[in-house]
């Protein structure tokens, strides 16, 4: 009888230690988990016994994969923020367009004719504008739901040449001019010609603000397809760089009503497509190189 009650004893002494033990690293995990949800860390949960070992596996792999879909959360919200500030860009540039040709009509002692023609200018602004508008939807939706655009046959040439029509008369008016070369009269390609109108009006848009003489645009159809954009360097000192930064801009002061977001709409709207885009300077050329393959 008194060896079993020895036995039972030290049973009950057993037990009463692995429960010490247990509700100690228990504890311990409760520590470490309060330390995780309050603080903005990537550490994991840790234990040296078999038991709690599992139940820490298993909370660390519910910390990582809410890690993820958090990280990716955010992501999606910078992204879709910046995709906002690069759609109000794009809006204010045929706006601003087509008030000015409304001053101008006012403001001016212009005949008829050129009236009408003014206004044919404004028309066409406007037009512009509410294609834009009509994108925005469809664009938010690729970017905050990380679904690839919708892409379609078109004519390259076609949208390209559209882009420098727009611009014509900003070249003109300020006596220079865009130089298309192309050896092709359509060249089909798989892409979004929402998104690639707006890369091209972008590069050309950048040229006509920040660069002197012509612009030469070039299309070259080989085992990919690339478009160089040339032009002789204005007097802005370019960091090159920066070129393709967010908000980078050489008008420092922002007189000329420059975001700096032109050339980051049209790198961000190109790897999409599933193209790249680079620039260079040569010699006294500023050079910027689209390719799609």
């Amino acid at each position: 009888m008194l060896k079993l009650t020895i036995i039972l004893a030290a049973a009950v002494c057993i037990l009463l230690f692995l429960c010490f033990v247990h509700m100690k690293e228990l504890r311990s995990i409760i520590v470490q988990m309060r330390d995780v949800s309050h603080k903005d860390t990537n550490v994991l949960l840790h234990s040296q016994r078999g038991a709690e070992k599992k139940l820490i596996n298993e909370i660390n792999s519910l910390l990582k994969e809410t890690r993820t879909i958090r990280a990716e959360y955010k992501q999606k919200n910078h992204t879709l923020e910046q995709m906002m500030t690069n759609i109000s860009h794009d809006l204010r540039t045929p706006l601003t367009s087509a008030m000015g040709y409304m001053d101008l009509i006012r403001n001016s002692n212009i005949s008829e004719d050129e009236k009408k023609r003014e206004l044919e200018i404004i028309h066409k602004r406007l037009i512009r504008l509410e294609e834009l508008i009509n994108s925005f939807f469809e664009l938010s939706q690729i970017v905050s739901s990380g679904k690839k655009p919708q892409l379609s046959e078109i004519d390259l040439i076609g949208v390209l040449e559209e882009s420098i029509v727009h611009y014509y008369d900003d070249y003109s008016c300020r006596g220079r001019k865009v130089i298309f070369n192309c050896d092709k009269h359509r060249l089909k390609i798989a892409s979004n010609r929402n998104m690639l109108m707006r890369i091209f009006d972008n590069l050309i848009g950048n040229a006509l603000k920040h660069s002197a003489g012509d612009l030469s645009i070039s299309v070259i159809d080989s085992d990919s397809i690339r478009i160089v954009f040339e032009n002789t360097l204005g007097s802005e000192e370019i960091s090159i760089d920066h070129v393709f930064d967010e908000f980078y801009t050489t008008d420092i002061s922002r007189t000329k009503g420059n975001t700096g977001l032109g050339l980051a709409i049209a790198k961000q709207f190109t790897e999409l497509l599933g193209g790249s885009i680079d620039a260079s300077i040569e010699g006294d050329k500023f050079v910027m190189s689209l390719v799609f393959t």
